[in-house]
């Protein structure tokens, strides 16, 4: 209990809250809007109270962090888009009839402000989310249109009649329901529904026809995101490292999630195509014969190449028009119809799926692909011939949660020879180093680390793996037992561990370090807290690996990201000025202070700056008791028509004093590909006004970034332990 002149006043909970509260208050938030959560700290551990404002969540995550910025900044997509509207509308008045337009997924009410000014007679438009069908209404009306009737619920939810939402029904239907998976909105149950009880007999869709493509391809480096590999790592003069998944790691289907990337800038030295692109799926969106219910075919695919049949990539076209003279196509651009000039999106990327049972393919055989959808999603198989099909099957499930744990990047991770070889050659040169008395700890989610341990620097001696989840516990027991090794595996985290050391020191304590908590990169210091929650039962010569981390800073400028962040303004000459309002606003509550997690690898972008180590974390000694600080200045390279859009932020972690491994910039990249880790997302910090660097081109005096962060290491000043304070500036001295 705290108390003032022998009173008591609360407890350490209600105090830290009323901290908190203080602190929001201080920075200017209504009392009336804020509100106290409970979560655990990613970088801490520890469960703690969080104060938030009551309306962040509407504003900052779901529309700040949405992708509606960047589907109006998709310039062909708005383009055609209104174009097929146009044809629509025109086509309805030749016939004599008034055009009667249902948009559904509203959005903005971009799509039916072209259908009114296109000439419609009618525009009914569906909006479920709500702060959405605000924008809707407010930006609809500040154009000028009356006639746009605007309905905040699902479209399943619309009624039609003379007591309905609709008095007639429309004859023209107008929807963007896609994602990178086509139907992965719920595109064909809107569809149906839509057919069913509210549109005419005879009625358009804009678009009017969706076709999906897939190309078989074999791309080991694909595949390590599917599964676990072997780990076999040579030793001269020594037994190899050796760790093999269990049968359950690697048989069946996986994780049967979809994958999608940026399929062009995916390295395409990578990738040994098997088939041509091929057609797959054909649905007419006009259609009233459209349908939710799963379906699947066989298709036969001659004249392959030889290799390895194992990963499907897919994409598809739309035709906005009756007539396919109008197609938007959502290829990469080695498969692209116009490659010189193709949108760049990130709304819709490509799909990757992994072949659950994978064959090698002769030079000019046969594949027969097993391809099947539900309402949501698609599944593929490759089969012996046209005939082994026998109809629709049920979305293959993962049966195994251990294997569901691991993320497609954290496959990769777990997969990378380098990073292992790594993590080995390491433990190999400490090993001298270690107290012949106490044990190996390590300490990462579900990570392999304590099996590598126990075949180097640890051999015959006792290993301890703690691990926080029950599934993880698991799934690492299994793999120990596969792999005949003597880790005990606890499910604990570090302040629960004292039993299990009967009275041991920790000798060694290691770590990749892995979380699956983590958001940010610097979010696996964990490993510096935990350590300092072990701090009394560390050997006093116990070796620490890694023994240090740093926070690496770049300035960059994107070829596209950007996008994300930038106002729209107008498009295809409609004011869409309230959405950038409503986003400013939204970013302004939280998000302008904060990075978010990106993976660069898939976002080009030019270093305007060398990437420089900022702030350094001892692991060797426990987390200061004050905040850590770090300011200076960058020299930014200055190149004619640069733009400094962003600063990036990574971590770098080092096993030894030679031996580091990087979650950002890597140094041992081929060339022409990302620098980035394709592990990792790393810290992206955007500047709130893009600075523009042809003015200091002109200048004597060199621009440069200056930064000023500071680490929290305990709640403070309105930031939570482990939250990094970040303020950036471009400036010439």
């Amino acid at each position: 209990m705290f108390r003032v002149a022998g009173l008591k006043l609360f407890s350490g909970k209600v105090y830290q809250k009323f901290c908190l509260f203080h602190s929001r208050l201080k920075m200017g938030a209504d009392p009336e809007k804020l509100q106290f959560t409970l979560k655990t700290n990613p970088t801490t551990g520890k469960t703690e109270w969080v104060v938030e404002n009551e309306k962040e969540h509407d504003y900052f995550t779901d529309i700040a962090r949405s992708s509606y910025a960047d589907m109006l900044h998709d310039h062909e997509r708005n383009h055609l888009y209104y174009e097929a509207i146009k044809l629509a509308v025109e086509s309805i008045h030749k016939r004599g009839e008034k055009a009667k337009v249902l948009d559904i997924g509203t959005g903005t009410g971009l799509l039916s402000m072209m259908a009114a000014k296109s000439g419609a007679d009618a525009v009914t438009a569906i909006e479920v989310f709500t702060p959405m069908a605000e924008v809707a209404k407010t930006v609809t009306r500040q154009n000028g249109f009356t006639n746009i009737k605007i309905l905040n619920k699902h479209s399943t939810e619309v009624t039609f009649g003379e007591d309905g939402d609709m008095k007639e029904k429309a004859n023209i239907i107008v929807t963007e329901l896609f994602d990178t998976e086509l139907i992965g909105e719920g595109a064909l149950s809107a569809y149906q529904h839509a057919h069913q009880f509210l549109m005419d007999e005879n009625c358009i869709a804009v678009p009017h026809r969706a076709i999906m493509y897939v190309t078989i391809v074999e791309s080991p480096t694909m595949r390590a995101w599917h599964e676990m590999k072997p780990i076999h790592i040579p030793r001269p003069g020594k037994t190899s490292v050796v760790v093999k998944p269990n049968d359950e790691m690697i048989q069946g289907p996986g994780v049967p999630a979809v994958h999608d990337i940026q399929l062009s800038q995916f390295p395409l030295n990578k990738i040994k195509t098997i088939t041509e692109p091929v057609e797959i799926f054909d649905f007419c969106w006009g259609n009233k014969t459209i349908s939710d219910q799963p379906k699947g075919n066989v298709i036969t695919i001659k004249n392959c190449k030889s290799g390895n049949a194992e990963v499907v990539l897919s994409w598809w076209d739309l035709e906005m028009d009756q007539h396919a003279k109008i197609i938007l196509s959502t290829a990469p651009y080695w498969s692209h119809p116009t490659p010189s000039c193709m949108q760049w999106r990130d709304h819709w990327m490509q799909s990757v799926y992994f072949l659950p049972n994978p064959c090698q393919c002769d030079e000019g055989g046969t594949l027969y692909l097993k391809a099947n959808h539900d309402a949501y999603s698609l599944w593929f198989d490759l089969v012996n011939d046209e005939a082994s099909f026998s109809g629709s099957t049920l979305h293959p499930t993962c049966d195994y949660p251990p294997r569901m744990m691991w993320s497609r990047s954290r496959l990769g991770m777990i997969n990378d020879h380098k990073r292992n070889l790594a993590f080995v050659n390491a433990l190999e040169k400490i090993g001298a180093e270690i107290p012949k008395q106490g044990i190996g700890l390590c300490i990462s989610d579900f990570s392999l680390i304590s099996l590598l341990v126990a075949q180097t620097c640890m051999t015959g001696r006792e290993v301890v793996a703690l691990e926080q989840s029950k599934i993880g516990h698991r799934g690492l027991i299994n793999i120990v037992k596969h792999n005949q090794l003597k880790v005990d595996v606890v499910c604990k985290d570090a302040t629960d561990v004292t039993t299990d050391l009967e009275g041991q020191k920790i000798s060694l304590l290691a770590g990749e370090p892995f979380f699956t908590s983590s958001y940010l990169p610097w979010h696996d210091l964990y490993f510096w807290y935990a350590r300092t929650e072990l701090d009394s039962y560390l050997h006093p010569n116990c070796k620490i690996m890694p023994y240090r981390a740093h926070l690496c800073i770049a300035a960059v400028e994107f070829e596209n990201l950007w996008k994300i962040r930038a106002p729209v303004s107008n498009v295809e000459g409609f004011d869409i000025s309230a959405m950038d309002e409503l986003i400013d606003s939204a970013l302004e509550i939280k998000e302008y202070y904060e990075p978010e997690p990106h993976a660069l690898w898939e976002y080009p972008c030019s270093l305007l700056t060398s990437p420089s180590e900022v702030m350094t974390f001892d692991f060797y000694k426990c987390v200061s008791k004050d905040a850590v600080h770090a300011n200076g200045n960058l020299k930014i390279n200055i190149t004619a028509n640069k733009v400094c859009h962003a600063v990036v932020l990574w971590m770098k972690y080092d096993l030894m004093e030679d031996i580091s491994l990087s979650t950002g910039i890597q140094s041992n990249t081929e060339t022409n590909e990302s620098p980035w880790s394709m592990h990792h997302k790393q810290a992206v910090f955007f500047l709130k006004k893009p600075v523009s660097l042809q003015k200091y081109s002109q200048e004597i005096d060199e621009p440069y970034l200056e930064y000023n962060l500071t680490f929290f290491v305990k709640s403070q000043d309105g930031y939570n332990a482990g939250d990094i304070q970040m303020k950036f500036n471009v400036a010439s001295k």
